[in-house]
């Protein structure tokens, strides 16, 4: 079958009456993951992004940012009343406990939202949804979905890709990649590996065709 097949049969069941199945996408910097939550969602398939609930969580206004000044105090704000994010960037980048009681504070929120949003693809009967979540197995969501979608490129290229898109230096994509979860580790949650290290259009096939055998699955 074709892609083009694939996806317009995807198209046509994708608000199909049954169980609702929920793919959970992560990967690593610059591995491409964006690539496939588009995708998908260019289909047809509700997302959730929980990097985008994450830097709204944060916003001026916001009752997590309330908790987050609880927390760290008003030294935490710009001026303006926004999160000063270097500040706290610089607060917690030595220090493990605090990262992880900051970041718990900001996945409530994001998880609640996620909840939320699930909720409601339920009650309107979508067959499949999916949760795009950066950290999803380092914070145990991997054990809400049905099925763990990695999207994943040698390291080689991670690098190269990261340093293009934040014109950053190598030496900060390494730091950044060596404090996340290997893609390698990750690989052991996985129930589909998309490897993203070709074109756009191979990334886009595996993707339709995992998407095609989890709608048979309903």
């Amino acid at each position: 079958m074709t892609v083009a097949a694939v996806c317009e049969t995807v198209r046509d069941r994708v608000e199909s009456v049954g169980k609702m199945k929920i793919i959970g996408l992560t990967g690593g910097i610059g591995s491409g993951k964006s690539t496939v939550s588009s995708y998908l969602k260019s289909l047809g398939v509700p997302v959730f992004d929980a990097d985008a609930s994450s830097r709204a969580a944060v916003r001026k206004g916001n009752s997590c940012l309330e908790k987050i000044v609880a927390f760290f105090g008003p030294d935490c704000l710009q001026a303006s009343g926004e999160l000063d994010r270097a500040w706290v960037a610089d607060r917690v980048f030595h220090d493990k406990d605090l990262l992880r009681q900051y970041e718990k504070i900001v996945q409530d929120q994001v998880r609640t939202e996620a909840e939320q949003f699930l909720k409601e693809q339920r009650e309107r009967g979508t067959a499949v949804v999916l949760l795009d979540v950066p950290l999803l197995i380092e914070c145990g969501w991997h054990r809400l979905v049905d099925s763990v979608w990695l999207v994943s490129v040698p390291e080689t290229m991670q690098v190269q890709r990261a340093m293009l898109r934040d014109k950053e230096t190598e030496e900060a994509i390494r730091s950044r990649i060596d404090a996340q979860m290997p893609l390698k580790e990750k690989e052991k949650f996985a129930d589909v590996v998309i490897d993203n290290s070709g074109t756009v259009a191979h990334t886009q096939e595996q993707a339709a065709e995992q998407l095609w055998k989890l709608k048979k699955s309903l």
